[in-house]
């Protein structure tokens, strides 16, 4: 069941994949941006230029009933622990305002470094980090909020994004895979550990399933996306199947991460999550695809290949 979709970042990296699905599949999209910067999005997005946290300039701008908003807002990294909340607050507001079901996409910081490898969504949070402890705290208000009747949310946690949309803020395509075309790709971490992965236009896939079958979900929904498992070496292998030439792996020393987080403060900001390469995690959810129906996974090679790096 189609409809209309709001998109909350529209110009951001998982934002512009998460509009051209629905696009593809027949939504009206609208996307909401800061005044002036209309022209940035695509032809075929809805322009809705309106201060984020005035929900009701919001509704004010968007052009017809909303039926599903989509929060793809982010907070600069080394600023998560003062934006972070006030970000994820205002887009339940205007989901809230617009009656509108909330899509958001989680991820693995709740579960903390003593995490099992095989993360479910009925999972206990751990959180072991400052942004883990947000991110648990974000989600309980969404949790909060629909106990309340005020709006529903469902939450598909995801690992690592990355794809063609987001090249520039994704690990894999701004550090371990910089240098796949000479043949090198970087490790941060051990080399055989599996890491959660999400490729962008599989997991907006998922997104538009779940979107088109709203009416089957509750008040307040957790869902995992299994995308991609893979270590470093898994990364290595793939991306020398994509460039059609052997890769060589290379350690990226701790002793670099800080150096550098003495002058980059999102390399600094990152440091407190470094754990996520050295403990093996998947994602796991039988339900899923009982609500969205099969979902595809685009094959490592083919995926890596399209990031161009």
């Amino acid at each position: 069941m189609a409809g209309h979709v709001l998109i909350l970042g529209a110009l951001g990296g998982v934002g512009q994949a998460v509009a051209e699905e629905f696009h593809h599949q027949g939504w009206q999209v609208s996307g909401l941006v800061r005044k002036g910067r209309a022209g940035e999005l695509p032809d075929w997005v809805w322009p809705v230029e309106a201060d984020l946290h005035d929900a009701d300039a919001v509704a004010k701008a968007v052009s017809s009933e909303v039926d599903v908003v989509f929060d793809g807002l982010n907070a600069p990294y080394h600023r998560w622990a003062e934006l972070a909340k006030p970000l994820y607050a205002a887009a339940l507001a205007i989901a809230e305002r617009l009656g509108a079901l909330h899509l958001f996409p989680g991820n693995v910081y709740g579960f903390g470094e003593g995490m099992p490898d095989r993360l479910t969504p009925d999972l206990v949070a751990a959180p072991t980090s400052e942004k883990g402890r947000i991110r648990v705290e974000i989600e309980r208000s969404f949790a909060e909020a629909a106990r309340a009747g005020r709006v529903r949310t469902c939450i598909l946690r995801a690992g690592d994004f990355f794809g063609p949309t987001i090249t520039g803020q994704s690990w894999l395509s701004a550090l371990i895979a910089t240098k796949a075309g000479q043949g090198v790709i970087r490790s941060p971490g051990p080399e055989d550990v599996p890491h959660a992965w999400a490729y962008l236009p599989d997991l907006a896939r998922a997104f538009v399933r779940l979107a088109e079958r709203r009416d089957r979900l509750g008040g307040f929904e957790v869902f995992h996306f299994e995308g991609h498992t893979a270590s470093i070496d898994d990364i290595a292998q793939a991306a020398g199947v994509a460039h059609r030439r052997p890769m060589r792996v290379r350690r990226v020393p701790g002793l670099a991460f800080t150096l550098i987080g003495l002058f980059d403060p999102v390399i600094r900001a990152s440091r407190e999550m470094a754990y996520l390469w050295r403990v093996p995690h998947r994602l796991v959810d039988r339900r899923l695809e009982t609500v969205t129906g099969p979902l595809v996974a685009t094959p490592l090679p083919q995926a890596l290949a399209s990031i161009q790096v």
